[in-house]
């Protein structure tokens, strides 16, 4: 049917439905665009933080380096796990399950230590050369890996681990700037031997005397004293740097939220970190 002016009121709505089509389209196409964007918000930060372990300072600790630590402190002559290789325990053994909590626990207490100390070697000027850290990143690759294998050997070489080892490197540093003016008096030596003396033996078996082990006996005095100025470094700055520790992450709130959600039991692993200051 047509208008008195030609026009066919037939086609009308048709054209009048176009500019409201694409509104909607626009409007569906914006709300996925919007939605995306909100994803992406919110996936980014907890995509990054997916091997975070926790963060000082603000800094990212990633799960890499607790695990390297782990791996190192039986190797370590001043941590208190030294020479315990949970590796070849057995596992569903509850003493062992103790001992592996405690190592990630030092683990953890170490790493941050590192941390504080590497940011006061900074302060001080102590400055561990790139030659030097590429030097102890060929001595730990050594140390850890076959000679054939070289996905271990890629893995230790990537930069995630390079940079525990620096971490490590520098701390070494600060520590051997910290005990390199000490020594050690003859009363000092005599209080030594007096605790200690019943350890020192000749071939036979039999106890030396003062006399006979002096030697040794200042050697010994004088690395034991120095491990206690390291020591009580260390108790010092985890004290210090444990307060300004995130324990919390957003992959950890995540999964949190997601397993709440549906239903799942929340592992331990996706709890907040707590540090224990061994106070």
């Amino acid at each position: 049917m047509f208008a008195k002016d030609g026009t066919d009121w037939f086609r009308k709505p048709a054209v009048q439905a176009r500019p409201r089509a694409r509104l909607a389209a626009f409007i569906i196409v914006a709300s996925l665009l919007l939605a995306a964007l909100v994803a992406a918000i919110v996936a980014v930060p907890v995509v990054r933080s997916r091997n975070v372990a926790f963060y000082v300072h603000g800094k990212p600790v990633t799960e890499e380096h607790v695990s390297a630590m782990i791996v190192d402190l039986p190797f370590d002559a001043t941590s208190d796990h030294y020479n315990t290789r949970v590796d070849l325990a057995d596992p569903s053994d509850p003493k062992t399950q103790y001992l592996i909590a405690g190592l990630k626990t030092e683990a953890i207490q170490r790493v941050i230590v590192m941390h504080a100390q590497s940011d006061e070697a900074l302060r001080l000027g102590i400055i561990v050369s790139p030659s030097a850290i590429d030097t102890a990143v060929e001595t730990y690759v050594n140390d850890h890996a076959s000679p054939g294998d070289t996905a271990e050997i890629e893995r230790l070489q990537s930069p995630d681990v390079r940079s525990y080892i620096q971490l490590w490197a520098t701390s070494k540093a600060y520590e051997e700037s910290l005990t390199k003016n000490t020594t050690v008096s003859s009363d000092e030596v005599r209080e030594y031997f007096a605790t200690w003396g019943w350890s020192y033996t000749d071939a036979g078996g039999r106890e030396l005397t003062f006399e006979q082990a002096s030697a040794r006996l200042a050697e010994d005095a004088l690395a034991t004293k120095k491990l206690q100025l390291i020591s009580e470094n260390r108790t010092l700055f985890l004290k210090k740097e444990s307060s300004l520790v995130n324990g919390d992450t957003r992959y950890k709130q995540f999964m949190r939220w997601w397993d709440i959600m549906f239903g799942i039991q929340v592992p331990d692993s996706l709890e907040i970190l707590q540090v224990d200051t061994g106070s």
